[in-house]
């Protein structure tokens, strides 16, 4: 019980803690929101309504179209021509299989795809033979040891030189470290570089189309494409792309997390692969047995409370002793007949300030005690209130007699 509520108190002092923190930092205005959504409405430093608005003003010949639904549904019902380009900028892409073979169907024909996410899906890039490395803050499938780093003003730039001067764009934010590998195929092509000059923008064909993969969309936010002269960067990645398409689509399904026919959740990441499925299933273990074990009420030993001892015979006895001690037994004796007067009072109510032949009589008649036998006691208890001296033997006489009249 008590880690239970220390484990509590202590969750409820981190979440004031954040909460306090998050108001100061609010009410200082010390920094933005920089949420990565990569929403075309949001204005915010790390949407991308610029980019948006850079692309239909590039293919302001066809209408940029808004997809919310899933690749393998818009396949079906819309994607039969050829010469498309599919816009897809998001935190990460995560593909269910008829996603993945419709992609692929789609690039096979004709078309062009161009991805720019922080985690590409793992079964798309194997089924293209190529493989990325993420470094990351934010991506929970790295392979390359080490974080991102602390901000610092990071740049990226076009691979050939002849062509884009190797002009470098940068911007203050976690540095572009993300890379491809095993970008040597034929069908592959290095087209940009990160940080560190490694591949973080390729082409690849498939078919007759084209895949165009970007490891940062960070790049097409807002925030980097204002900062200086980077809205040249834009235009450069995208000079890639052939101009005349027939149509352009820019996707808003897989930006949200989503996956073709279901919600997409978190727990679908961790059973897609094997090592999360098992720490899911080690943390879940971990809960139930918890639950099963610890979180039981924990009641401290309840003590034996001791009998309540009668005080009233406490008392007499200690009385007793008292007198017996003194060998007052005439004090003894006086007190015993004033208690056996008052048991007769309160018993039979009779009245004990004159004991005549009348008393007697009616004493007998009410207690069931012989006339003779209740006489000769009262002559006995006459004795002993006259007698100067009380005896041992008259006094234990006088009790035994008091004992088997009121028996």
């Amino acid at each position: 019980m008590k880690l239970s509520r220390l484990l509590l108190y202590s969750f409820l002092l981190v979440l004031l803690a954040g909460i306090a923190s998050c108001k100061q930092r609010k009410s200082a205005g010390e920094l933005p929101d920089l949420t990565r959504s990569y929403s075309k409405r949001s204005k915010k430093p790390f949407g991308t309504f610029t980019a948006f608005q850079m692309l239909k003003e590039k293919y302001k010949t066809v209408e940029v179209e808004t997809v919310t639904k899933s690749f393998d549904y818009n396949t079906t019902h819309q994607y039969v021509g050829v010469k498309g380009l599919y816009v897809i900028i998001s935190k990460f892409i995560l593909l269910s299989e008829k996603d993945k073979y419709a992609m692929l169907g789609y690039v096979e024909r004709g078309n062009q795809v161009f991805i720019s996410a922080e985690y590409i899906d793992e079964s798309l890039l194997e089924e293209l033979q190529i493989d990325a490395q993420y470094a990351s803050v934010s991506s929970l499938f790295q392979r390359k040891k080490g974080a991102a780093g602390p901000m610092q003003y990071s740049t990226v730039s076009m691979s050939d030189s002849s062509l884009f001067f190797k002009k470098q764009f940068g911007y203050f934010y976690y540095p572009f470290v993300s890379n491809f590998i095993n970008t040597d195929s034929t069908a592959a092509a290095r087209l940009g570089l990160n940080e560190n000059g490694d591949p973080n923008y390729i082409s690849i064909v498939h078919g007759k189309g084209r895949f165009f993969l970007h490891l940062h969309p960070q790049a097409f936010s807002n925030y980097f494409l204002l900062t200086k002269n980077n809205k040249e960067y834009f235009e450069q990645v995208f000079s890639y792309t052939s101009p005349d398409r027939y149509t352009v689509y820019w996707d808003d399904f897989y930006r949200t997390g989503q996956r073709s026919g279901e919600s997409f959740s978190v727990f679908d990441v961790f059973l897609k692969y094997p090592m999360l499925t098992w720490a899911l299933i080690l943390a879940i273990a971990l809960m139930l047995l918890y639950v099963a074990f610890a979180s039981k009420r924990r009641q401290r030993p309840v003590p034996v409370k001791p009998l309540n001892s009668n005080a009233s015979i406490s008392f007499v006895e200690t009385i007793g002793r008292l007198y017996l001690q003194k060998k007052d037994n005439n004090n003894i004796a006086h007190k015993m007949i004033t208690y056996f007067m008052e048991q007769i009072r309160t018993n039979y109510y009779l009245n004990t300030s004159h004991i005549n032949a009348e008393f007697i009589s009616s004493l007998a008649r009410k207690s069931g005690v012989d006339e003779a036998a209740t006489k000769n006691f009262f002559e006995f208890i006459s004795q002993i209130e006259e007698s100067h001296a009380v005896t041992d033997v008259q006094l234990l006489e006088l009790n035994n007699r008091m004992q088997t009249f009121f028996n």
